[in-house]
């Protein structure tokens, strides 16, 4: 065996542990990528599975068009206002003012507790209401 040979052997194995000392820090980081992603989906799932509200009732005052709609938080998880969304004929509303087991402008909406949603300028009477909350998890009320 000559020197080219030798020396193309060598040259040979340099560039495959360059390359693979440039392809192992790329995989293994996708690798905790999609362990990251399939902890947090089950985290989803979970916090989805715990959370439960029920519509107790939505009140419409004609007198100065507003509805007030009352939800309860039948769930374990506690639920963030800001995330909680409100349709009234299927169309999104946000309300005006809103306030949980009697404390306006709390955010946190802990399990067991009412959240009082109130929307102003509803000229027609509403017939249903839906309430969806952060997780995904809804409930509806015909008026």
């Amino acid at each position: 065996m000559g020197f080219s040979t030798s020396g193309a052997t060598v040259i040979v194995f340099v560039g495959l542990l360059i390359g693979f000392g440039t392809l192992y820090p790329t995989v293994e980081g996708a690798g905790e990528r999609i362990g990251d992603a399939r902890s947090d989906r089950g985290d989803r799932a979970l916090r989805q599975q715990n959370t439960a509200v029920d519509v107790v009732g939505a009140t419409y005052n004609a007198s100065n068009d507003t509805l007030t709609v009352s939800v309860t938080n039948a769930g374990a998880t506690a639920l963030s206002v800001d995330r909680t969304d409100l349709l009234v004929d299927g169309r999104y509303r946000a309300p005006d003012a809103f306030d949980v087991a009697g404390v306006e402008n709390r955010t946190v909406w802990t399990p067991g507790s009412r959240l009082d949603l109130i929307v102003t300028g509803v000229v027609d009477e509403p017939t249903r209401v839906k309430v969806v909350t952060g997780p995904g998890v809804a409930a509806f009320e015909v008026i």
